[in-house]
């Protein structure tokens, strides 16, 4: 599915790409979701199912922590208890369960061979975006990356992706943007970028389209030719 880009104009040749990171670049779903649920045990929560984590994934580790909880322990206390032993146990565990999804690694490769810069912007904690990335992908270096820290509102606000085109030194026009969640076409919407969602994360193809992605693939591998195909008909 192909829809013109009326914030950006169609990039023809684009010169960068930014991915969202976990449900794009990475299956984190199940690291994710155990250490939520062992965090929850030892709180004495209930815990879920790990494929309801795709839902609750996408906002940040706060907002993950309090769609986690009952609704009458969504208190800020309570929260931030839960998220401290969700970090504790993430960084623990999460090399035993994070999957790489097919055909990232060869998209990153062919990106670097033809020397467009990558970038990950993503509402994950900055530390552990940065363990995973260089754990996962070492072969592949990203010109930026940008996790939450605090400097920076989450996702979708724009800021936090203006300033990762200033690390790239390109033009809003000039970027594609990845990303399985609404939130991810929200922030490409807000900082004028050509939206690209991705089918094998979190959500739905529905989502994806309602949210309104300019384009909608279901494996890394039709990026490049649906884009080539869109440069040759412009």
């Amino acid at each position: 599915m192909i829809r013109p880009n009326t914030n950006s104009g169609i990039i023809s040749p684009f010169k960068g790409v930014i991915f969202d990171l976990d449900g794009t670049l990475l299956n984190t779903l199940r690291c994710i979701g155990s250490a939520f649920n062992q965090a929850l045990g030892a709180l004495d929560y209930p815990q879920h199912p790990i494929k309801d984590y795709a839902a609750f994934i996408g906002d940040g580790v706060f907002k993950c922590a309090e769609r986690a909880l009952p609704n009458d322990a969504r208190t800020q206390p309570i929260i931030n208890a839960l998220v401290e032993h969700e970090r504790e146990i993430y960084d623990a565990t999460w090399a035993d369960n994070i999957e790489i999804y097919d055909g990232i690694t060869a998209l990153l490769k062919t990106l670097k061979e033809s020397s467009i810069p990558t970038a990950v912007l993503t509402n994950k904690d900055q530390t552990a975006a940065d363990i995973c990335l260089d754990a996962c992908f070492p072969d592949h270096d990203f010109t930026a990356v940008i996790g939450y820290t605090g400097a920076y509102p989450h996702k979708p606000h724009p800021e936090c992706g203006n300033a990762l085109l200033n690390m790239l030194s390109l033009a809003p026009s000039e970027v594609l943007m990845l990303g399985d969640t609404s939130v991810d076409i929200e922030t490409a919407r807000a900082c004028k970028l050509f939206a690209v969602g991705v089918s094998w994360g979190f959500r739905t193809r529905h989502s994806l389209m309602q949210a309104g992605c300019d384009l909608l693939i279901d494996h890394p591998s039709e990026l490049l030719p649906a884009i080539e195909s869109m440069r040759t008909q412009t």
